[in-house]
């Protein structure tokens, strides 16, 4: 034989309050994140070119962010000394480890291969621009 059970008055609105709760946050997230991609700031590209090649970066909020993003391009794809530790890693047990992945992959799998990438690599992409021994720009609409 089933019982039933009576829902007390208490309980009814403390479950309507937790289901209003939760329903407001969903909603709020919902909204931030249609905001942050939706801004109405400056539209940033940037651009590295490397022996005819060239590397973009973007759409950004500033132009130094794009220039940046665009030196992460350059450097998995042509930079020879992020090349040089990339093949180092790959031939050592954590590369072996991971599988032997693609560079691209491979920056996920290592967090010190991924900071070189988006540091030291990256950081003196930017020098090299800013000292003119590598050809690159931003421009923000």
């Amino acid at each position: 034989m089933k019982k039933s059970r009576t829902i007390l008055l208490p309980e009814l609105v403390f479950k309507l309050a937790t289901s209003g709760v939760a329903a407001l946050l969903l909603l709020s997230v919902v909204l931030a994140c249609r905001s942050s991609t939706s801004s109405s700031g400056a539209k940033c590209m940037g651009q590295v070119v490397y022996e005819g090649q060239t590397y973009t970066g973007g759409p950004t909020d500033s132009a130094e962010q794009a220039q940046h993003f665009a030196c992460n391009n350059y450097c998995l794809d042509a930079d020879p000394e992020f090349d040089a530790h990339y093949r180092i890693w790959n031939d050592s047990r954590s590369g072996a480890a991971a599988g032997h992945p693609p560079k691209k992959e491979a920056i996920y799998k290592d967090k010190e291969l991924l900071d070189y990438l988006t540091k030291d690599c990256a950081e003196k992409c930017v020098a090299s621009i800013k000292g003119g021994t590598l050809q690159g720009s931003a421009k923000c609409e």
